[in-house]
């Protein structure tokens, strides 16, 4: 029996992945010490990473001679400037509505497991307007390893009282859904064809919300 559905955010509930893929290239440009073009393949390695991490592998992609604490610190700057300019409404995928409608009228739990910093979670779902809709929102950033790590999505279920046999993970990323599946649960896609990811674990894939509350509903 379902019992909870947990949501990635970052590209799931808001369009925000593909929107700073867009523009890392720039900035990977902008410190790399080699002249070979960055590939697309090369560069959606940062797809569902933490922002913690996203350096490390620019870092690589770069073969920047910079200490990572300074691309780091240049990285969240630009994570910070390219994010306080973002509309959120403009890239809610605001059919998840639906889906939260159907949760509450068969009493199933709904959280948020994000690979983000809690503040920028609950900034954009408050924006979004549904901040208040969710049983728990859960951030990367509590634990030693985020996402692929299992421990985000095992202390999600654990704290909304489920098992995860009974809980179902809506992500975009590999690296989020390799999470969820270890941890146990059922993994829906949301179906991400700009970027270079490896959807494979997946065991139901939807290109949008609509499709997704039907898998659901089945």
């Amino acid at each position: 029996m379902l019992q909870a559905i947990i949501f990635d955010m970052d590209g799931v509930i808001v369009d925000t992945e593909y929107l700073e893929f867009s523009l890392q290239k720039q900035f990977i440009d902008d410190i790399k010490e080699h002249k070979r073009p960055i590939t697309l393949e090369q560069q959606s390695e940062v797809v569902g990473k933490c922002l913690k991490e996203i350096p490390v592998v620019i870092k690589k992609l770069s073969e920047s001679s910079l200490p990572i604490e300074e691309i780091r610190e240049r990285y969240y700057a630009f994570f910070q400037d390219l994010f306080s300019k973002v509309d959120f409404k403009t890239i809610f995928r605001a059919d998840i509505q639906q889906i939260i409608q159907f949760a509450k009228q068969h009493h199933i739990k709904l959280a948020v497991a994000s690979s983000s910093a809690l503040s920028h979670i609950e900034n954009i779902l408050t924006i979004c307007g549904i901040k208040d809709e969710f049983d728990l929102i859960v951030s990367g950033e509590q634990f030693e390893h985020s996402k692929p790590d299992p421990t985000i999505y095992r202390y999600t279920c654990e704290k909304l009282g489920v098992e995860p046999q009974n809980a179902v993970a809506i992500e975009d990323s590999y690296y989020g859904m390799l999470s969820a599946k270890t941890a146990g649960l059922t993994v829906i896609g949301y179906e991400e064809k700009r970027m270079l990811i490896d959807q494979s674990l997946a065991d139901y894939m939807g290109k949008d919300m609509n499709e997704i509350l039907a898998i659901i509903q089945e």
